[in-house]
């Protein structure tokens, strides 16, 4: 019987993931875990720990975007829609706790067909902290099977997006400059000229996305994720946090100018709120124009809008930016 080319392999992280103190919390409320010790630094600190613990499945559960590329290079590009879990086994050595630095590596322990044409695949993973030393060991079983793509799943799944490493290279050292008063190093902003027009980006937005910036941000408000609620608010269907729009006009900036630290003042007034249709995701493009230019302040305005399907999100958006 041929073995699958990825049985036996191991994949490892390039960076690690930093506990957050909020995020345990967030994570405890999620599985209804009330233990204080999840909650008040006191009473983690009474048990000797240095800052408050995490529910033993939190590392191998909110840890996942952080080892996402690593389950895809070890499910051989797996769409996570056609994967379930069918066991999990968790071996902790000690208990994760908030400042912990955590690293990931993955081994893919064996693959095997099943009758109804499917696959049963073994994962160990093997979580360190910034010692080396091992903190958790996580056996998986999942079942997958490929049933291709269909309309509905591609608007509902959250989008495989690149990482930051795939994110065109920042500008050299020597293009930055080290502000007064501080050894924060700048990145310069590319001149700008009075009516510049920066190219287009157009955003793809999911059903997915709308649930995972929901769960980032804590607004969990129906109308973005339940059909029914948001035609009782007088929406067609579901509709984007009007803060997820507004952040990814953010993105564009930073992506247009070059820099992430540059804009002072972003203002958004929201004409029509993104609504994403049951079986399509929804497409929004940003623009962006000079407006004019304060030599004295040394500082640039920028006339951003954005549209999907010919419709308006933005009613009137502006970013102010420092030139040096």
């Amino acid at each position: 019987m041929r073995i699958h080319p990825t049985v036996g392999r191991r994949y490892t992280a390039t960076d690690h993931y930093e506990v957050g103190r909020e995020k345990i919390r967030d994570f405890a409320r999620a599985v209804q875990d009330f233990h204080p010790a999840h909650w008040a630094d006191t009473v983690a600190r009474d048990l000797g720990h240095p800052g408050l613990l995490a529910p033993i499945t939190f590392p191998s559960a909110v840890t996942f975007p952080a080892h996402r590329k690593l389950m895809r290079a070890a499910l051989d590009g797996y769409d996570p829609a056609h994967l379930l879990h069918v066991e999990q086994e968790i071996h902790s050595n000690r208990p994760v706790t908030a400042g912990d630095r955590l690293t990931h590596d993955i081994t893919v322990d064996s693959r095997r067909s099943t009758p109804a044409g499917g696959e049963l695949i073994a994962l160990t993973t093997t979580i360190h902290d910034d010692t080396g030393a091992v903190v958790q060991t996580v056996h998986t079983t999942l079942a997958g099977r490929d049933h291709g793509s269909s309309p509905t799943a591609e608007a509902l799944a959250m989008l495989d997006l690149p990482g930051p490493e795939t994110i065109r290279t920042p500008p050299s050292p020597e293009a930055a400059d080290v502000r007064s008063g501080g050894n924060v190093r700048r990145t310069a902003v590319p001149d700008l000229r009075q009516g510049q027009e920066f190219p287009a980006r157009t955003v793809r937005l999911t059903r997915g996305e709308l649930v995972h910036y929901a769960g980032v941000s804590g607004d969990i408000n129906p109308i973005h994720w339940h059909d029914a609620a948001a035609r009782h608010a007088g929406l067609d269907a579901v509709a984007a946090h009007g803060m997820l729009t507004m952040g990814l006009g953010a993105a564009c900036l930073s992506e247009w100018l070059g820099t992430a630290d540059r804009v002072v003042a972003y203002y958004v007034q929201f004409a029509r709120p993104v609504v994403l249709e049951a079986h399509r995701p929804a497409d929004v493009t940003f623009r962006a124009v000079v407006r004019s230019i304060d030599p004295v302040a040394m500082r640039a305005t920028i006339s951003l809008t954005a549209h999907y399907s010919d419709t308006p999100a933005f009613g009137a958006a502006s970013a102010t930016v420092e030139l040096v």
